[in-house]
């Protein structure tokens, strides 16, 4: 009896040290090795498998390095949010600064507000707009594709300067455009001959000067080629480009833009400060909000006489307190707008996407804009309401890569209920009516049934 007695105590004994030694183990291998699963629907707390290979591919190291102030419950919800992405790469790292504390690697970033996120591979770096799965594949992609996101800024006519540092250089948006990946880069025509194969959109920034027969005929070859474009023009300057006007089937007529608009304008009262609010419906204004301000501006319209093989977005549309003065030689305060003469009434458009199937490029469209201004974009005017904004959303709908990765939202499949209106009205009439009488009945005939009891 002893020997059985004994022999369950040292059974226990046994079970019990194997069970906490299981335990200890159990602890030491999750101090070691993490493993998740994700049971919701669709997998929704899962990268998308796109993703998973993107980051598989990366031969560089990536980075987040979030600027937000020291608040625990946010670094923590930070920290879930780039395991994700550390669970498919090793190489992923996460770096958490208080810009307050670190202002100049703050500004050296490009960062701007706090709660903002710079994504860095390798020696690039982009601030996100968003830290949704999609901007943030969006953004690896692009920054592997740096050498993609080469913008040529034609010279020899006069044009606006990238080095510049005066209020009508470009000095300040190159920065800016710089850090969001953008590679920005002085470039003749007339020196070269040609243009390099790795461009991704020139620009003519307002040119004074004549381009040469020869520059023309390399420009509409580019475009003939399905190269894409930014055309910033200015009143009374067609630089030697009106076969480039009818080759696009536009016209920017002889004339600038006045306003009498009250709207404020920045601090100077001038007829000449355009503002802008209307932006139509172009897929590449779809963000743009608020207002953006122009300077030496003119009218850029579709030319109807011509047969055009692009589609037309008017992108910026005045106020109807917006005309195209063509006999302007000095101005007043009291200028108007003269039915008499060839001014043309507003509201009228000075900026213009075209785009087009693309027939020898790899991208699905060939794109260019045509805007009848370049103040906007200089550091005079740079900083002003949504300016900036504006720059960026040309450079990236101009560079635009095609092949982006498109993720998929992953919406749970029962957060919402429908049903047909007669089974609402059932329910409601149950609810509110039928149960609450039903138990006000039963509550009644209860208490009379105890009261006589």
């Amino acid at each position: 009896m002893k020997n059985k007695q004994l022999a369950l105590r040292f059974n226990n004994l046994f079970f019990t040290l194997l069970i906490v030694t299981l335990i200890g183990i159990g602890a030491w291998f999750s101090n070691y090795y993490y493993q998740s699963y994700d049971a919701t629907s669709g997998h929704r707390n899962t990268l998308a498998l796109p993703t998973q290979k993107l980051l598989h591919s990366l031969k560089k190291p990536l980075s987040f390095i979030a600027y937000v102030p020291d608040d625990a419950e946010l670094h923590q919800q930070i920290r879930e949010l780039v395991a994700k992405y550390q669970k498919f790469n090793r190489e992923v790292r996460l770096e958490i600064v208080n810009p307050d504390l670190n202002p100049e690697q703050a500004q050296a970033d490009g960062v701007e507000n706090q709660r903002q996120v710079v994504l860095k591979l390798g020696d690039q770096s982009e601030v996100l707009g968003s830290v949704a799965e999609q901007s943030v594949v969006n953004a690896i992609q692009r920054l592997q594709r740096h050498d993609d996101r080469l913008v040529i800024f034609l010279e020899g006519h006069k044009e606006a300067g990238l080095f510049d540092d005066s209020s009508a250089g470009l000095t300040d948006i190159t920065s800016a455009l710089k850090i969001k990946g953008f590679k920005l880069q002085p470039h003749s025509l007339l020196a070269t001959g040609s243009l390099p194969k790795n461009t991704s959109f020139v620009v003519l920034a307002a040119p004074k000067q004549n381009y040469l027969p020869e520059e023309v005929k390399i420009l509409t070859a580019y475009i003939a080629q399905g190269g894409n474009l930014l055309w910033l023009s200015e009143p009374n300057q067609t630089a030697g480009l009106e076969d480039l006007q009818k080759n696009l089937a536009i016209t920017i007529p002889q004339g600038r833009l006045l306003s009498i608009d009250d709207k404020p304008r920045i601090d100077v009262n001038s007829p000449t400060i355009i503002p802008i609010t209307r932006y139509g419906d172009a897929e590449l204004m779809q963000a743009q909000q608020g207002q953006t301000l122009f300077s030496y501006a003119t009218l850029v319209q579709r030319d109807l006489s011509e047969k055009a093989v692009w589609d037309f977005d008017n992108i910026l549309t005045t106020s109807s307190k917006v005309w195209l003065e063509t006999n302007a030689t000095e101005l007043s305060k009291n200028i108007q707008f003269d039915a008499n003469t060839d001014d043309i009434a507003g509201p009228v458009n000075l900026g213009i996407a075209l785009s087009r199937k693309a027939e020898h490029k790899k991208s699905k469209q060939q794109r260019i804009v045509v805007i009848g201004d370049s103040t906007f974009m200089r550091n005079g005017f740079i900083g002003y309401a949504g300016n900036v904004e504006l720059t960026e959303h040309l450079f990236n709908w101009l560079s635009a890569n095609e092949d982006l990765l498109v993720i998929k939202d992953k919406v749970a499949p029962d957060t919402k209920i429908e049903m047909p209106e007669w089974q609402l009205y059932s329910i409601a009439l149950f609810f509110l009516f039928i149960l609450p009488i039903s138990l006000l009945v039963f509550g009644v005939w209860r208490w009379v049934v105890r009261k006589k009891a």
